[in-house]
Parts: C-alpha cells; sequence; structure tokens
C-alpha cells in the first residue's frame, strides 16, 4: 500500500485515501450537445437515395425479365399440358387406388415410372417441350404395357 493521501474538498472538509488523486480540472470541458442538422439531413438524404436505388434495381429487373404466364395462352397451344394429360390422369387414379389397397404389386415399376412422370414435367417446367412430349409419349405406351399385364394377371388369377 501506498501512503495515505489527503482529498481536500470545496467545502473544506478532508478525507484521507491509499489512492492517487484525481483532479477534476484536468478533465476536458464538456459542450453542450446540440443537434447538428446538416449531419441529420444528410443521413435522410442517404436513406432515401438507397431505398430509391434498391426500388430502381427491383423495378428494372422486373421489367427486363418479365415473369411468363400460361393463363392468356389456349388450352391448344401449351403443348406439355396436352401432351401429359393421359398420364397425369393415369398417375392420379393409380396412386388413389395404391392408397386405398394394402399392398400393391409391382411397386418398384410403378415408382420408377413416377419418377420419370415427374422428370417429364420437369423438362415441361424448363421449357424443352419437345423432350418432354417424348417422355410423355414413352409414359403412355408404359402405362398401357403396365395396364394389359395388371389386366392378364387378374385374368389368370380369377
Amino acid at each position: 500500500m501506498t501512503h495515505p493521501w489527503p482529498h481536500h474538498h470545496t467545502d473544506g472538509s478532508v478525507h484521507y485515501t491509499h489512492c492517487w488523486p484525481e483532479t477534476v480540472e484536468s478533465l476536458p470541458a464538456s459542450e453542450t450537445a446540440r443537434p447538428d442538422w446538416r449531419r441529420r439531413l444528410r443521413g435522410a438524404a442517404g436513406m432515401v437515395g438507397a431505398s430509391s436505388l434498391a426500388a430502381g434495381a427491383i423495378w428494372f429487373a422486373m421489367l427486363c425479365d418479365p415473369t411468363v404466364s400460361r393463363a392468356a395462352l389456349p388450352p391448344s397451344a401449351d403443348v406439355c399440358t396436352n401432351a401429359g394429360h393421359a398420364v397425369r390422369v393415369w398417375f392420379d387414379a393409380e396412386t388413389a387406388r395404391r392408397a386405398r389397397v394394402a399392398e400393391a404389386p409391382h411397386q418398384h415399376a410403378f415408382n420408377s415410372m413416377l419418377l420419370w412422370y415427374r422428370s417429364a414435367e420437369g423438362k415441361c417446367a424448363a421449357g424443352r417441350t419437345q423432350e418432354a412430349v417424348r417422355s410423355f409419349q414413352s409414359l403412355e405406351r408404359m402405362i398401357a404395357g403396365f395396364d394389359a399385364n395388371r389386366h392378364d394377371r387378374d385374368e389368370a388369377g380369377e
């Protein structure tokens, strides 16, 4: 410990401490803070500028690359929808039938056909309509063979 230091106060009182005394006079005087309107105006202008730049970029992207909707097209113009309609109806019915039946035979074949169907739908969504139409036509032939085999199995089982 160091020697005690006396602290003299303005009211004349004195107390002793072992800490080095601090003189308040050596600290810089604080000025009253007044709002700087130029700085606030500059910050607000920057915020408005950044917001308008972001909005302009979004509008530029929307106008340069508009989304394509098939709603305005006549049904005959949408090749993918027409090509996949029969396949879509069969898959909806077969999925509902397989949900009702406890154990459906040839599940692996159905799963592979379902994957092929999803792939054809993805090709349609990507705009590769010729490949999608070929896939849908192949699926129609597979479905015809699948149903014929099932019909033959049902007749043989009776």
